[in-house]
């Protein structure tokens, strides 16, 4: 049966759908677009490797981690959590989105340094670019 951190990690995905400007993925993995780049430009495919900035938040706030005050992160994009690799793979140069990810979609049970077990994850990612 679920534990509390899962039910709570589900009615957070309820509220947060309840702002209208956040679009829904797949369940446990949403958006919200914060400057959109050129619509024009290509989406980056799983073994391409993408330049982005990450800030990435717990729910309580607690940055765990960001490139934002040093270089962009370059990455073969098949290498990030598979929440990331979803929202990226729609988005497109010069894009800047606000991802949330379902621990599912990102280190689960396991948790990471600084990342407690099933913690939702909340990235700003900007993409920067795909090569």
């Amino acid at each position: 049966s679920p534990n509390i951190q899962q039910i709570e990690n589900l009615q957070f995905f309820i509220d947060n759908k309840k702002n209208d400007q956040v679009v829904e993925i797949e369940p446990g993995l949403q958006y919200l677009v914060i400057d959109s780049g050129n619509p024009e430009s290509e989406i980056p495919e799983l073994t391409q490797t993408i330049s982005a900035h990450f800030h990435g938040t717990l729910t309580n706030g607690e940055v765990f981690w960001s490139s934002l005050d040093s270089e962009p992160l370059e990455i073969e994009l098949s290498k990030l959590i598979v929440g990331c690799q979803k929202a990226i793979s729609l988005m497109r140069a010069g894009d800047k989105w606000m991802v949330y990810i379902d621990p599912t979609m990102a280190y689960g049970e396991e948790g990471r340094p600084g990342i407690p077990s099933n913690s939702i994850l909340i990235f700003e990612i900007e993409l920067l670019e795909i090569s």
